[in-house]
């Protein structure tokens, strides 16, 4: 495997890697998920896009009957159908994906929820999930960890995001939206909120330490992750040990009663 630059392509069913060689740190297993709607646009056609009923139509062509029922209900209340497409699609990849992984049936898959809304681990499986724009990130991994990925918002204005919040970057250049992925994915893998963490200095991957505030001490390792053009991506471990992101591109079924993952078979 080959490391690849920040934004490059990850081509369906090929895995590439992000971070220190596996042998010397955790690996992590990052699954990029295509939610656009222009991948579900003939089911919209097909169940129309205003009625409660065509919504609940929509979500079930979309593979929502493995959902739960707080899953379903959120899609349900989402404002838009485009919303809900995106919104089912990530959770049925990360269900089909936690399902190859654990030996369930993704409609039996089960988590509770922590206090800031970090999944727990399935039978022991430890993952996390991030979505922004057209775009959905799921990890699987053997310790906690927390992942994010961050569409390029030009609406944002983020360099005064960060000149107000984050730690001042040397000579007043970097990338603000790589460093705010870091960020939240800190806070993802201990269960904190982005607040808690906005003075870590992550102006660069590798070893992160809290000096001050609720998580003073605590370590964590961050990595960038390669994402689709336009997005940026991290991802976080809690503790000092390194740890290796191996990142492909999920081929989600989106068909209620099938419970296989196209490309899974790759990740175990």
């Amino acid at each position: 495997m080959t490391a690849v630059p920040v934004g490059a392509p990850v081509a369906s069913g090929v895995p590439v890697a992000s971070g220190v060689p596996a042998e010397t740190g955790v690996v992590v297993e990052a699954w990029l998920v295509d939610t656009a709607p222009h991948a579900v646009h003939r089911t919209w056609r097909a169940v129309g896009q205003r009625s409660a009923r065509g919504r609940e139509a929509l979500v079930a062509r979309l593979g929502g009957a493995v959902l739960g029922p707080d899953e379903r209900t959120r899609a349900l209340r989402l404002a838009s159908d485009a919303d809900a497409a995106r919104y089912v699609r990530a959770h049925v990849a990360a269900r089909e994906l936690l399902a190859a992984a654990t030996g369930l049936r993704p409609a039996d898959v089960r988590w509770e929820v922590g206090r800031h809304g970090r999944p727990g681990p399935v039978v022991g499986q430890r993952w996390n999930l991030s979505r922004s724009g057209d775009h959905a990130l799921v990890a699987l991994a053997p310790v906690d960890v927390g992942v994010d990925v961050q569409v390029r918002d030009p609406r944002v204005d983020v360099r005064r995001l960060a000149a107000r919040f984050l730690v001042p970057e040397r000579g007043g250049h970097g990338d603000a939206w790589q460093r705010l992925a870091r960020l939240e994915a800190c806070a993802k893998a201990v269960g904190g909120r982005l607040l808690d963490v906005l003075d870590l200095d992550v102006r660069a991957p590798g070893l992160v330490r809290a000096a001050e505030g609720p998580w003073c001490g605590q370590e964590w390792w961050v990595g960038d992750v390669p994402a689709p053009a336009g997005a940026v991506a991290a991802c976080a471990t809690p503790g000092p040990r390194p740890h290796t992101v191996v990142v492909r591109q999920a081929g989600l079924t989106g068909r209620a009663g099938n419970h296989g993952l196209a490309g899974a078979g790759a990740a175990r």
